[in-house]
Order: C-alpha cells, then sequence, then structure tokens
C-alpha cells in the first residue's frame, strides 16, 4: 500500500527545506566595519570592496557593514579584527599594532613620490607585509589602498624648515614611531582619535595634526588651521585585512574574487588620492588656509637619525630589505 499522498508532500517539504538550509549555511558571515564616513578613503575601500564583492559573489556571502565607528576606533576595530568579532577592515596607521613591520612606514621621506612607494608596495615591500602580518597576526592582506602623503597643519605658524615644529602639539595616530620621529623633530606629539582632532585643535588643546588631504577635508580640520604645509614627509597606504580563519575557509573562486574585489577598491582609493591632491590646494585657500611648501630637503636632513630609530623597531635587516626595494 503506497504512503498518503500527505505524507508524500511532507517529506517533499523536509527535503526542500533542508537544501534551502543547506545553502544559508554555505553562506560565509563577513562583517565589514570602517572607523569613518563615506567621502573618506578608508571608507571608500571598504564600500567599493563590498560593492564589487556583491556584484561578483553575492551569494557566497552574508555581510553586514558598519561604518562611522558604529563599532569603535580604528584600534578597537583592529583588536576586534584579530579576535574575529569582525571579519574585513580596511586598515590605516594603527596596523602597527598588530605588526611593529608597518612602522617602516613612520620612516620619513622613505619614498620619493607615488609612483614609486606604488611600485613598491604592489611588488616585492607589499608581499614582505602580507606575509609578517599573517605569521603575526594571522591576518590575511587582500590588498593595499592608498591614503597618500601626510602634511602637517597647525594654528601657530608655516612649518618650513624642521625647527618650525618645535614645541607644536601635533595629534598623531598611536603608532609609537609616528609619536618617536615628530618628537625627535622637535614636536610635541599628542596620540588621540582623529574623530576628537577637530574639537581639541578648535579649543586649543592641540596646535595641529598632520594627514593626507583628503583626511584634512572629509574631517573638515581645515576649518579650524591657519596654515597648510606640505611637508609629504611619510607615505600612508591602506591595508585591507581579513581576518585569517576566515580567509582560510574560503574555497579557492570565492579567494579569487575576493581578491580581485579588493584590487579594484584600491585602485579606486588611488584615483581619489590624485583627484584631491590636484584640486584640495586650492580649495584650502579659498577657505582662507595658508598652504606653503617647506624646504624638504632640510627635513630630509633630520630624518636621517629617526631612520636609524626607526630601525631598532622594525629590525635592521627589515629596513635594509625595504631600502634596498625602494632603492
Amino acid at each position: 500500500m503506497g504512503k498518503p499522498k500527505s505524507f508524500k508532500i511532507a517529506c517533499a517539504g523536509i527535503v526542500a527545506l533542508g537544501l534551502l538550509t543547506g545553502s544559508a549555511v554555505a553562506q560565509t558571515s563577513l562583517r565589514m566595519a570602517v572607523e569613518t564616513s563615506p567621502g573618506d578613503p578608508l571608507n571608500l575601500m571598504l564600500t567599493t570592496f563590498k560593492d564589487e564583492l556583491a556584484a561578483t559573489a553575492g551569494a557566497d556571502f552574508a555581510v553586514e557593514f558598519f561604518e562611522g565607528g558604529s563599532l569603535g576606533d580604528e584600534t578597537a576595530l583592529t583588536e576586534m579584527l584579530r579576535v574575529d568579532r569582525v571579519q574585513v577592515v580596511p586598515l590605516g596607521s594603527d596596523i602597527v599594532q598588530m605588526d611593529h613591520h608597518f612602522a617602516v612606514f613612520d620612516a620619513p621621506f622613505l619614498f620619493d613620490n607615488k609612483d614609486e612607494a606604488r611600485a613598491a608596495i604592489d611588488g616585492e615591500l607589499g608581499d614582505l607585509l602580507k606575509a609578517t602580518l599573517r605569521q603575526r597576526a594571522n591576518l590575511h592582506v587582500l590588498g593595499f589602498g592608498e591614503l597618500g602623503f601626510r602634511s602637517v597643519s597647525n594654528n601657530t605658524r608655516p612649518i618650513n624648515v624642521p625647527a618650525d615644529l618645535a614645541g607644536l602639539k601635533i595629534r598623531t595616530p598611536g603608532s609609537e614611531t609616528r609619536i618617536l620621529a615628530f618628537a625627535m623633530l622637535g614636536a610635541a606629539p599628542t596620540p588621540m582619535a582623529l574623530g576628537d582632532a577637530y574639537v581639541a585643535m578648535r579649543q586649543g588643546a592641540l596646535d595641529g595634526q598632520e594627514n593626507p588631504l583628503s583626511v584634512i577635508e572629509e574631517f573638515s580640520l581645515y576649518e579650524v588651521q591657519k596654515y597648510i604645509s606640505l611637508t609629504n614627509h611619510v607615505y600612508s597606504p591602506i591595508t585591507l585585512a581579513m581576518n585569517g580563519k576566515t580567509w582560510d575557509t574560503l574555497s579557492d573562486e570565492q579567494k579569487a574574487k575576493v581578491t580581485a574585489a579588493a584590487e579594484i577598491a584600491g585602485q579606486k582609493t588611488r584615483e581619489l588620492s590624485d583627484a584631491k591632491d590636484a584640486e584640495l590646494v586650492a580649495f584650502f585657500e579659498s577657505k582662507g588656509v595658508a598652504v606653503n611648501s617647506p624646504d624638504i630637503a632640510a627635513f630630509q636632513v633630520a630624518a636621517e637619525p629617526i631612520h636609524a630609530e626607526i630601525a631598532k623597531f622594525v629590525t635592521p635587516e627589515f629596513m635594509a630589505q625595504v631600502k634596498a626595494i625602494v632603492q
């Protein structure tokens, strides 16, 4: 005697539900987070990555996206990434908390121009950093983007030579070597969350800060600064990192799609950097900010002892490798 029709329908429903459940479980959960808001290079890197991934591998991933520091600042996000509470974060200078080798970017005037920096990061230097970050922090580098060269702004005087930095309270990231560099140049470096810098400068608790021009615009820092000096003292990349355990769960096809999305995102940030550098000097001047080009040769001489100190931090062997690549 055959099974009742209702029994067959019920079985079919259970099988279908199982298939749907299996499909949902097969999706990899990706919590992505960034400290900054739309328009900022870090935000652009992550947003572009998310959108590209949705277009090429949307069925493979269940994405949650957090921006504007809703989960914390970059320092907090770095730790959350390490312990797998979030899976993808674009990191700026605070990546040195995970791997001290990234402090090599705090060596002033390591690169002469963007082309030189990009070639190194896209080549052997990038490979070195990817390997050491995975080994030390179990983070996988999906790709590199660009914040760009950093300039100094302040409310006291234009910076033409290193002596002009003397005594100025300059906001820096938490990077130990960035703090060291500005201290050796005679400033009073003050590590602080970037989101707090505007009010601190407006109230006089800080004299100035140092950031790429695009960040100075995005955070409206020019509104509370009289001078911007185009020091171009360090080049800051963006490191789009994924938790290593998450990376290891991906198929080869998924890894290829994720990497391709990151490459597109990185290129977008470089295009933004070039566009902003071309237009922002005139913009800042139109807002009443005095913009000047310092004596870079004088700064390069002053930077030599800083390189020696940073070499102790990243190891002399690693610094020698980097300089061989760059030079």
